[in-house]
């Protein structure tokens, strides 16, 4: 059986294929004239809390570790199952992850992770990745091995990289940060991926209705690479 999530010993938020999650909360006196100011700044409070709790408890979910190396990585989009035994995805190339920092070695961590999907525009390369970490000195409390969940989208550019949370940047669409021509070729090369992973076409329709994956849930530039293994999933 799958080991318990625990959110007791979360690693750093920087590290271990991790994204920093970083908020303020500020608070200050109202005049009493101001109620309808007021009433808006209590509002706006209560909101940023909700948004603070949804933000811990993303984390907390984020990443499960185990006593045990993983014997499976989870696509980043969709969470199907990909063995690791006999993987046919590629990894990411060293150079590649040194850049980023969420997946770069660290003083604790030990990082591997897998390509999902790859795009290019005229000023960057963009890799859909997942993967796991393992502690490098453990302690006898600790589990060392931390598998991530989510994943994350890279862009890379010359010797400078950044990463977001892959599901994240497919929720948001911000055509400032990653042109949507990006996401729609990076949705078409994850499908494209994992059905070499899963042994063809009929393998990755059979991952998709056993996993029973809500096909609404997912972004638009989804909907349409993975519209025809849903349409005969069900």
């Amino acid at each position: 059986m799958p080991e318990a999530i625990r959110t007791d010993t979360l690693p750093d938020t920087m590290g271990a294929a991790g994204f920093p999650i970083s908020f303020k909360v500020t608070s200050g006196q109202v005049p009493d004239t101001e109620q309808k100011d007021q009433a808006m700044l209590s509002t706006a409070i209560k909101s940023r809390c909700v948004a603070v709790l949804l933000a811990v408890v993303c984390a907390s979910a984020s990443a499960q570790e185990s006593k045990h190396p993983p014997q499976f990585l989870r696509d980043p989009i969709l969470g199907l199952r990909v063995p690791l035994t006999g993987i046919k995805l590629d990894a990411v190339p060293e150079d590649v992850r040194a850049l980023c920092e969420q997946m770069a070695d660290n003083e604790t961590w030990a990082t591997r992770q897998w390509i999902f999907g790859v795009a290019k525009d005229s000023t960057a390369t963009y890799y859909l990745t997942n993967g796991y970490s393992k502690r490098r000195t453990p302690t006898p409390d600790q589990r060392p091995y931390l598998q991530h969940v989510d994943g994350g989208v890279y862009k890379v550019s010359g010797t400078e990289c950044h990463g977001d949370p892959a599901r994240e940047t497919f929720a948001v669409r911000d055509p400032g940060q990653i042109p949507r021509e990006v996401l729609q070729e990076l949705a078409q090369d994850l499908v494209t991926r994992l059905a070499r992973a899963a042994g063809g076409t009929q393998g990755l329709r059979a991952q998709i209705r056993k996993q029973r994956i809500d096909f609404h849930r997912l972004s638009p530039e989804m909907q349409e690479a993975f519209k025809p293994y849903f349409q005969r999933a069900h």
